[in-house]
């Protein structure tokens, strides 16, 4: 398929429907971990220092508005019951998994193909717009750190506290989806402060039996 705008963002919200399994490593700017992670709730996690953690329900859940007269918003045009992946220290590693936050109000451009840890992968610089709408926004732990992120949590600039004013915020994300399971793999900060949240993903196995790892 040529990689579109359209199809770079419906790979984006496409994820829940793609994999059932997943073995990866992560890391950011706070440290690299091996997972295991199989739908619905189950998730291993091996940190450097060879600890496991498991993580056995999911967090968080959507119910789209469908009464009568209601305008859909863009997470609720799809019409289904959202359960999120079960998550590691924080929201960004949620919307990793399943980043339909990258599919409305963000800015898509330099559409390119790519291999990732040798997997294809489709990548785009992302700039967020006005009405982005990150899981966890306010600057915390959204995917694309950035005003439009801070904004997604308060209604006017006249809310936002004075300690949050006046951020520098990279000028776009470099980030790239796999092909295969929609996940991000890459995401990375261009411009802006030297500590601004990054990750990256080496997708190791898709849809592998990890039954005997959950038992």
């Amino acid at each position: 398929m040529t990689v579109t705008v359209d199809a770079f963002q419906a790979l984006a919200r496409s994820s829940p429907w793609r994999w059932r399994t997943l073995h990866f490593r992560h890391r950011d700017g706070s440290e690299e971990v091996e997972a295991w992670l199989r739908r619905p709730g189950r998730l291993l996690v091996r940190t450097a220092d060879g600890r496991e953690h498991r993580v056995t329900e999911p967090v968080g859940s959507y119910f789209p508005d469908i009464s009568p007269g209601t305008v859909m918003g863009p997470r609720a045009d799809s019409l289904r019951f959202e359960v999120d992946d079960p998550m590691w220290t924080n929201y960004a590693w949620v919307a990793m998994l399943d980043p339909v936050e990258l599919s409305h109000h963000v800015e898509v451009a330099s559409l390119r193909e790519d291999l990732v840890a040798g997997r294809p992968a489709w990548r785009a610089d992302l700039r967020a717009l006005p009405g982005y709408d990150p899981r966890c926004g306010g600057n915390c732990c959204e995917l694309l750190y950035s005003e439009a992120g801070l904004m997604s949590d308060y209604g006017s600039l006249d809310e936002v506290p004075d300690d949050l004013r006046g951020r520098t915020y990279p000028d776009h994300y470099d980030v790239a989806l796999d092909v295969e399971t929609g996940v991000v793999v890459r995401c990375l900060p261009v411009g802006g402060e030297p500590d601004a949240a990054w990750l990256e993903v080496d997708i190791l196995e898709v849809d592998a039996d990890l039954d005997a790892l959950f038992e």
